[in-house]
């Protein structure tokens, strides 16, 4: 079982100088799903539907174990980012992070260690906002020099990035990480920071004690460089659905449901079977691909047969021959 705190609001307000770098938030489900994960929700008012802010009271419930918050990296208004997060969880993902954060270091760049439920996190911190895309490129190309796997680009397994994305449309979230000092849902403990204390103060006042990468220095370590090819993003292709017969009109998802959101790989929405159910209150259980919005899947569990079910549109079936 996870300590309890009771931080004040200073704790809060330090915790956000680091972390925070937009109003926007998420929150993870204090339940498990059937399949056993314990998804995060954008936060919203359950009332008018529009997003809830991240202030000092929901950063407090964080840190003291109430809630489980995660946390967007790149503002859309400045495509910039407080920090870098590496993610790594796959087999040999402690070497691969002790091997970046030796590194780094030889830059003059202090990076923090998180403990995870299956790896790690490093953690480097800007002086200032820094460019996402010119953080996307110092560490992709630190890493590959390096020779630490990087998912994608071919491969299933290496470290993830955050800001995983180098700039976001207006509204846009992109992708989102657990805020560290809190509680994971699923296995109801705090993972701390290797080189502190285990206390939401004792830790903070360690991350503020690091050198903080100046975007001068950014500038200079990413000279002549971008981004590895076989990361750069690709242009989305329009679907461009094939000609059918009036009789039988292809079904699109769009049509039945109104979306609530767009990150950079989906659109989400409130699941018709769910709600049907009486579930899915924060109505965006429902992620449909922007590129091919054919493909459709409810994080609840939901199957497409009780989704069409749900809007009357029930998934024909072949006639046997």
């Amino acid at each position: 079982m996870y300590a309890k705190f009771c931080v004040n609001r200073e704790t809060a307000v330090n915790f956000t100088r680091l972390f925070v770098n937009r109003r926007a938030y998420a929150i993870q489900a204090e339940r498990a799903l059937p399949n056993g994960s314990v998804p995060y929700y954008p936060a919203r008012d359950w009332k008018t539907r529009e997003p809830k802010l991240l202030d000092d009271g929901v950063v407090r419930m964080h840190l003291n174990g109430d809630i489980t918050i995660s946390l967007y990296a790149i503002n859309p208004e400045t495509q910039r980012s407080k920090w870098v997060a590496i993610d790594a969880d796959f087999d040999g993902a402690l070497e691969a992070l002790f091997q970046l954060q030796w590194e780094l270091k030889q830059d003059g760049v202090d990076a923090a260690l998180e403990q995870s439920r299956r790896g790690g996190h490093l953690w480097i911190f800007g002086a200032e906002p820094l460019l996402a895309s010119e953080c996307r490129i110092y560490v992709y190309n630190l890493a590959l020099r390096l020779g630490v796997p990087v998912k994608g680009g071919g491969l299933k397994e290496g470290i993830e990035v955050f800001p995983r994305q180098d700039r976001l449309e207006d509204r846009e979230l992109g992708n989102a990480i657990r805020a560290p000092l809190g509680v994971h849902r699923k296995t109801n403990r705090r993972y701390w920071f290797y080189e502190a204390e285990p206390s939401p103060e004792a830790q903070l006042a360690y991350l503020d004690r690091l050198t903080k990468l100046t975007e001068a220095e950014l500038r200079t370590f990413t000279e002549g460089m971008s981004l590895p090819e076989a990361y750069r993003p690709v242009a989305p292709v329009p679907y461009n659905p094939p000609a059918l017969s009036s009789r039988f009109p292809e079904f699109r998802i769009l049509d039945y449901v109104r979306t609530t959101r767009k990150d950079g790989r989906n659109w989400w929405a409130r699941c018709p079977s769910c709600a049907q159910a009486g579930r899915d209150r924060t109505g965006d259980n429902l992620a449909i691909q922007v590129k091919d919005p054919r493909f459709y899947k409810c994080w609840a569990g939901c199957s497409k047969e009780e989704i069409r079910a749900a809007l009357g549109q029930p998934i024909r079936k072949r006639a046997m021959v």
